[in-house]
């Protein structure tokens, strides 16, 4: 079943309407954080939905992400197109990540964009646990800073290590730099 499919199903059995969605949603994270109504309308018609989109619609629904997620295609494999990304995190005007990995799986796979002079702010996994990054430069020039360490990593090069320790990323170079980065267990 697709998630647009099971998002409608759920609504029906739950006797909502779309307009019965959208007044939820406004209650729950007001007017202007809330989906809007054409938006509803689009990802029940088959558009796709950020991932951010569909939480918001778990909450509207009062259904948890697991429920949401069984028996679709989420739940086994996930194609995802550039142009259809899940959801994008702005670190600042120089630095953005999409996250390019299905939301059901046990690790979060992000592309990282760092223009020229790009610099992330200092990142820390939980300490209670085993956190691992798995960083693969796909082009451009990065600084990796890893507990004070710093390490300089060029196209088709990788770099993995506990991210439990405070790290940052930095573009150096003249070029736009592109990495693709796995955490495992993932988490935000």
């Amino acid at each position: 079943m697709k998630l647009y499919e099971k998002i409608r199903k759920i609504r029906n059995d739950l006797g909502l309407t779309l307009q019965d969605v959208y007044n939820r949603g406004v209650a729950v994270f007001g007017g202007e954080n809330a989906l809007s109504y054409k938006t509803l309308q689009r990802i029940e018609k088959g558009q796709i939905a950020k991932f951010s989109s569909v939480l918001k619609i778990c909450y509207a629904l009062g259904v948890p992400l697991e429920k949401m997620i069984k028996d679709t295609d989420l739940e086994h494999r996930l194609v995802i197109r550039k142009k259809e990304r899940l959801d994008e995190y702005t670190y600042n005007e120089k630095v953005h990540a999409s996250v390019i990995s299905s939301p059901n799986r046990s690790f979060l796979a992000l592309e990282l964009i760092l223009e020229p002079s790009g610099i992330t702010a200092v990142e820390q996994s939980p300490t209670d646990g085993k956190y691992e990054k798995w960083i693969y430069v796909v082009e451009g020039a990065l600084t990796c800073i890893l507990g004070g360490e710093k390490f300089v990593l060029y196209s088709k090069d990788t770099i993995s290590f506990d991210s439990t320790v405070p790290h940052s990323f930095e573009n150096k170079g003249k070029k736009k730099c592109i990495c693709t980065i796995i955490i495992n267990p993932k988490h935000f």
